[in-house]
């Protein structure tokens, strides 16, 4: 009897681990987005480091300790929570400070954050450039699409340019070849 429950409960654990390693955006962190074409989901961590989304859209949620700076927003209020103030506002651009969070759902030319302790999730689509730096542990940080155990790191020595959703270079199984026709016209 003993014996069947350890293996009841070892089988119990290895399911609960199992989909703990999947992460596909939850209906909060997909918002009003949810159901659209050409989305997907980044989760990004770094202790030290930057990242920078260009012509992006979606839900963008970080919470962070350091600057935030967000060009050409337009789409819902800013959520703001902890202690970050605005440090400036104007001709389209806003700049954040502080330990907190911010949630902006809607479009932006430029969502570019510097600092330390960083999480993140965005559920949308776009263009995201990020660099680490290694912190006391030599760590750089990481981001990940829908599988945590896919980790990929942030450079130390570079930037890297990420898509959103998730390049897909499988190619298509649904092409029809085509018989060249000879002459320019």
């Amino acid at each position: 009897m003993l014996k069947s429950m350890r293996s009841l409960f070892l089988a119990g654990a290895l399911a609960a681990t199992a989909l703990a390693g999947a992460q596909a955006a939850t209906p909060e962190q997909m918002g009003e987005f949810a159901g659209k074409p050409n989305m997907g989901v980044l989760h990004l961590q770094a202790n030290l480091g930057s990242f920078k989304s260009i012509d992006g859209k979606g839900r963008f949620d970080v919470s962070f300790t350091g600057t935030v700076l967000l060009a050409n927003y337009s789409g819902k209020a800013l959520q703001i929570s902890g202690n970050v103030r605005k440090e400036y506002d104007d001709k389209g651009r806003l700049v954040y400070f502080g330990t907190g969070r911010i949630v902006a759902s809607g479009e932006w030319r430029g969502l570019q954050w510097f600092g330390k302790d960083m999480h993140a999730v965005w559920y949308g689509s776009g263009v995201i450039r990020v660099a680490g730096e290694f912190d006391r542990n030599f760590k750089t940080g990481d981001y990940w699409y829908d599988i945590a155990d896919e980790k990929q790191a942030f450079p130390a020595t570079s930037v890297m340019t990420v898509y959103v959703p998730k390049p897909d270079f499988t190619g298509t199984t649904s092409a029809v070849p085509r018989e060249r026709k000879k002459g320019g016209g």
